[in-house]
């Protein structure tokens, strides 16, 4: 369905790279011919990306970077120099959104900071609505520490953000239940509607199993611990027993980067892998993705991960790559990924991870069954066919 509403005004703000905000500036440059976009950078980045664009009929006419406060991601003192680092996205949000010099119709806040900065900016009467993003819900953690603070600071903040948005968008249907049982907001007392993760359909990849690396494994992501890459190095010696000439790739960088190349090194295990690092250019991670012959998420899925209240990107990313998913359950998107026998959910364990891997790589029909299945799976959640049912319900609110 297209939405005819070439008169109204977008802004988006949100983090650049890791967050859904390029996925949603793409896809609105082309439904609005007046949209602005806000995009901050993470704390823990190496480089500062922030930028404000202004676009009119999809063509850029005004475009400015502004300063970001970066936090090293390997200091015991990162948490508290985040209110630093938040604190300067606050008033620089506010600042762009001023120098843009424009009403704008529609607010749309990507995760709960920039949807809080977006209440001041209906405040100042820069935005007739707020619609907040949420994409993820931080459950309590195990040990208290100083992210057991942040997580607070965060419910706090949702908590207003949802009573005060004229609609909230989840990313997941979990994250209403979870905002109950941790916040005791009910879902009755806000507007929301369901907002999965998608990419858009130029993203779309898919390489015949005769052009890719019959044998490699690939992961994309940022490098901490949570993500289980260290379970994939203690079964990899048995796949290796099984499928000799498997390998991995691993593009990304993280706070766990250094422990992993050491797990990897103590287990003599240093010819299998190739790190890519971080890899800004978009067309170079889908040209690796798409020459695998599967893609991994091994989530450590702790009680105590947010993911579980999430929509995690990663495996759709796989599949819009046209190759097969092996992750961990725990999420709705694992249990979809087997109904659509686009992939492989385990538990978090070496000898499933171990099992699932040898199956599609040693069994060829069975991977090629799985890579087209993959693709399939991925037209589900094309932007463009998931958001025009959002924005026309955003839009009547």
């Amino acid at each position: 369905m297209q939405i005819n509403s070439s008169d109204l005004k977008i802004l988006l703000c949100g983090q650049l790279i890791t967050s859904r905000t390029e996925t949603l500036e793409d896809y609105l440059k082309n439904r609005f011919r007046i949209l602005g976009v806000i995009g901050i950078t993470s704390p823990f980045a190496k480089i500062n990306v922030s930028r404000c664009t202004l676009y009119d009929g999809r063509a850029i006419i005004r475009q400015f970077s502004f300063p970001s406060f970066l936090v090293s991601d390997a200091r015991w003192y990162k948490q508290p120099l985040l209110v630093l680092s938040f604190g300067l996205y606050f008033v620089n949000i506010i600042f762009s959104a001023l120098r843009l010099k424009k009403k704008f119709d529609i607010f749309i806040g990507v995760a709960c900071f920039s949807a809080f900065t977006g209440l001041f900016l209906k405040k100042l009467g820069i935005t007739r609505k707020l619609a907040y993003y949420c994409i993820d819900y931080y459950p309590t953690p195990k040990k208290f520490s100083l992210n057991t603070i942040s997580v607070i600071l965060f419910r706090l903040m949702d908590r207003v953000v949802v009573r005060n948005a004229d609609i909230t968008w989840h990313i997941s249907k979990r994250i209403e239940d979870a905002r109950f049982k941790y916040a005791g907001v009910s879902p009755d007392k806000y507007y929301h509607t369901n907002a999965p993760l998608t990419y858009s359909k130029s993203l779309l990849r898919f390489k015949p199993l005769e052009e890719i690396e019959r044998y490699t494994i690939g992961f994309v992501g940022s490098i901490s611990e949570n993500q289980g890459l260290q379970l994939l190095v203690k079964a990899l010696p048995e796949i290796i027993a099984r499928v000799p000439k498997v390998r991995v790739r691993v593009i990304g960088r993280g706070p766990y980067s250094g422990v992993l190349n050491n797990i990897v090194a103590e287990a003599g295990l240093k010819e299998r892998f190739i790190f890519h690092g971080f890899i800004k250019d978009e067309a170079e991670v889908l040209e690796i993705l798409s020459s695998c012959a599967l893609g991994i998420a091994p989530w450590t899925c702790a009680s105590d991960d947010n993911i579980i209240y999430a929509d995690p990107g990663k495996p759709k990313l796989y599949a819009f790559c046209g190759i097969p998913i092996i992750m961990t359950n725990g999420t709705p998107v694992a249990e979809e990924i087997e109904t659509y026998r686009a992939g492989i959910s385990i538990n978090y364990n070496e000898s499933e991870l171990r099992d699932a891997a040898i199956k599609l790589l040693a069994d060829e029909g069975m991977l090629r069954e799985y890579k087209v299945n993959a693709g399939k799976f991925a037209h589900r959640y094309i932007t463009e066919t998931i958001f025009d049912s959002v924005l026309e319900e955003t839009i009547k609110v």
